[in-house]
């Protein structure tokens, strides 16, 4: 007996017998009609989502049977609720919940293009404000590439040592309204860099150039210009160097339609020409070529019309030269002007001085004052006659031994005072040039120089012969430095002399890790110092057994130290203020110190730094 019976005591228990009128079970009722609300259910799955017994996403083999709660089902029987549903409700049912399905999907799909939708649109909004700092990252990029090229060339400026490049950049500078300490600038347009200059370094200006086009965006025509010239330039080089071109013509690459007398003619009629009158003189002669007759020379306008570009180049540069030229002549006047007022002061002063040291005029005289009076004849003679005007020879007894002069030491004075008036108003010249008057013979020394200066410069080698620029106790201060003077035990026999010098400094990249992260060829970091070769002329050495020597002393500045050559008479001290690095005195990487022929040569490399994280 069911545990659920014993809640219905009052039921009879026939009227709980689970039969109807027709004498069937409900069982039998569901197995009869059920087979076609079954083949309806397959039917519905299969039309409207696609779903068999057999192939479902379920891996579920009973997926179209009906489920159904038994134990509800027996609840409500029970409880006299139930009620047995009809083949067409149940099929109604069953399509109630396949439009459910689909209107499910339906809201699942839109909330898919929604999500979609918004997916895309903060991927766009991402993409734009990426794109904004990423222009703004490259304008700041550039803008600092293009400070470190204008750091760079103010350096190389101010130590003596600029290219052509540095002041043509230094140009444009000033033709933006930029100041400097000085403003001086190339007395020609930069495009006549490159007349005299051989293929390799014309091929060197060319990646220079290339450069400057991608930093600076302000005068990207100027540079763009520039390496059109620098171009043809390189092209005029090869043919001269093949032959095919005559040297020192002023148009190359016209070709054979062109005579040789014309040419000249040609190069004066395009350089008077602005840049809109060169480019209207390209489309007219385009125009010509395009309708032109049976007996038009069309070899010589295409040769004249090739080359009108190149002379729209230098026309943009030398509107840039004459602007920096304009405002570079501005400030050599003011210059001029303020040097004429200083100069003009300093003699008013000098006459108001002069002025206030005369005597003034006896009140009551005539005239200005200032001339003597007047002696009588008789009064002068009368003082001769009685040897007023020869001095008394008085004995050396009667004078302090303290007050008397020794001749030698006079002498010596006096020497020194001249050598002092010598070097104030006869100057040194620079590079080495003696201290001493013009007296001395330094032809030897002026042969010596030029065999070495003939020698030229290695790859990445510069000058280094100037005196350093700015305070000489900072870190920027390279170069020579002027010594104090100093007394020597055989001055009083050989009048002393700075001998001269001819010295190279050595400069490159450092390709460290560091350099390596940030910065490539491209945009190569600051060159910095790897060597030095000093070449000392000492040919007029009295004690030639007794070679030079130098030794590094303590500077000023921790990054500098000086380098002082001391030699014999009659040769004076010469120093350098050079970087604090240490000497790499192996003779595999360079290190020379020889002093042959009248020439102490000291070469050396200095040690690489080691870039660690």
């Amino acid at each position: 007996k069911p545990l659920w019976l014993a809640y219905l005591p009052n039921r009879p228990r026939k009227q709980l017998a689970w039969a109807d009128k027709r004498g069937g079970t409900m069982a039998d009722r569901d197995g009869a009609g059920g087979r076609n609300v079954k083949k309806a259910r397959k039917d519905l799955f299969s039309k409207e989502l696609g779903y068999k017994d057999e192939s479902n996403p379920f891996g579920d083999t009973g997926l179209t049977e009906k489920f159904t709660w038994k134990k509800r089902n027996e609840y409500l029987q029970a409880a006299g609720l139930y009620r047995q549903s009809s083949k067409e409700q149940d099929v109604e049912k069953m399509q109630a919940k396949i439009r459910e399905i689909h209107q499910v999907k339906k809201r699942r799909d839109e909330r898919e293009v929604e999500r979609q939708l918004l997916e895309q649109q903060r991927l766009e909004h991402d993409k734009e404000m990426h794109d904004e700092e990423f222009g703004e990252w490259l304008t700041k990029e550039e803008s600092f590439h293009l400070q470190n090229a204008k750091a760079r060339t103010l350096i190389r400026i101010e130590q003596g040592r600029e290219r052509p490049l540095d002041l043509v950049m230094k140009s444009i500078f000033i033709a933006e309204g930029e100041s400097f300490e000085e403003m001086t600038i190339l007395d020609k347009p930069p495009h006549q860099l490159f007349v005299n200059l051989t293929v390799e370094e014309i091929e060197d200006y060319m990646e220079e150039l290339t450069t400057f086009i991608r930093i600076d965006k302000d005068h990207k025509d100027f540079w763009k210009s520039m390496r059109y010239v620098c171009n043809d330039a390189y092209e005029t080089k090869k043919r001269e160097k093949a032959g095919r071109s005559k040297a020192g013509a002023a148009i190359s690459g016209l070709g054979d339609s062109v005579a040789d007398g014309v040419v000249s003619e040609i190069h004066e009629l395009l350089c008077s020409k602005t840049k809109r009158e060169l480019g209207d003189m390209l489309v007219e002669i385009k125009d010509n070529l395009k309708n032109s007759s049976a007996g038009m020379d069309t070899q010589f306008f295409e040769s004249v019309a090739s080359k009108i570009p190149l002379y729209v180049a230098r026309a943009e540069i030398e509107f840039w030269h004459s602007k920096a030229k304009t405002k570079s002549d501005a400030w050599m006047a003011g210059q001029e002007e303020a040097a004429e007022e200083a100069e003009a002061a300093r003699l008013k002063q000098q006459r108001a001085e002069e002025w206030d040291d005369l005597p003034a005029g006896r009140s009551g005289d005539e005239g200005d004052g200032f001339s003597p009076e007047l002696e009588p004849l008789d009064a002068l003679e009368e003082e001769a006659a009685q040897g007023t005007f020869s001095p008394v020879l008085e004995p050396l007894k009667n004078f302090d031994p303290d007050d008397l002069l020794d001749p030698d030491e006079d002498m010596r004075v006096l020497r020194q005072m001249r050598n002092t008036i010598i070097e104030a108003f006869g100057g040194g010249a620079g590079g080495g040039a003696s201290s001493s008057g013009a007296s001395v013979d330094r032809r030897r020394d002026d042969e010596l120089f030029a065999a070495e200066r003939a020698k030229g410069m290695g790859s990445d080698e510069v000058a280094f012969n100037t005196t350093g620029k700015g305070a000489v106790n900072s870190d920027d201060y390279h170069g020579e430095i002027m010594l104090d003077k100093k007394k020597y035990e055989w001055e009083d026999k050989y009048k002393p002399r700075k001998p001269r010098f001819f010295n190279r400094v050595k400069t490159g990249f450092e390709w460290n890790k560091y350099n390596q992260t940030h910065y490539d060829h491209d945009t190569p970091p600051p060159k910095i110092v790897q060597g030095y070769k000093f070449n000392i002329f000492y040919p007029d050495l009295i004690d030639k057994t007794k070679a030079p020597t130098y030794h590094v002393e303590k500077s000023d500045t921790a990054d500098t130290v000086v380098l002082r050559f001391s030699a014999g008479p009659p040769y004076e001290d010469v120093a350098f203020k050079i970087i604090n690095r240490e000497w790499n005195v192996s003779h595999k990487f360079g290190f020379r110190v020889v002093f042959d022929r009248g020439v102490l040569q000291l070469y050396f490399n200095v040690k690489r730094w080691r870039y660690r994280r």
